[in-house]
């Protein structure tokens, strides 16, 4: 599956609900999917400026591909927002990522929709991301 077609994925998934409370409900049962305790490995890698404790770790591997290989949070919203980047960005190309636009939370409405602390924290990760692609 291509970027584009992970990122209209996520922007379908949250098309499916009617409002906002029941979106936030989808990414907090998303949040499930991490670990329950903070891996002493992701100290590291903790997003500045987010009021709830949130980190992940990216990198690119020998074959240029990105890969998560942790994340956690203990707001389950940022959780749910971690999983689905995961789910879309996870063995991406670098080249892939370098050529196609960045716009799940745009088309979703997410980023409109979060805290101004959450959208700190969501555009640093976005950011993260995509220097990864240099």
């Amino acid at each position: 599956m291509t970027l584009r077609e992970k990122q209209d994925e996520f922007i379908s998934d949250m098309e499916m609900f009617d409002n906002w409370a029941d979106k936030f409900n989808y990414l907090i049962d998303l949040a499930d999917e991490l670990p329950a305790e903070l891996s002493l490995n992701l100290l590291p890698f903790r997003i500045e400026g987010c009021q709830s404790r949130t980190y992940f770790k990216a990198f690119t591997d020998c074959y240029g591909k990105i890969l998560f290989t942790d994340g956690w949070s203990n707001s389950a919203v940022m959780g749910g927002i971690i999983v689905a980047i995961m789910n879309i960005f996870n063995r991406t190309e670098r080249i892939e990522l370098r050529y196609t636009k960045i716009d799940f939370h745009t088309e979703s409405g997410l980023i409109d929709n979060l805290t101004p602390m959450r959208r700190a924290a969501l555009e640093e990760i976005i950011r993260r991301i995509t220097v990864l692609s240099k």
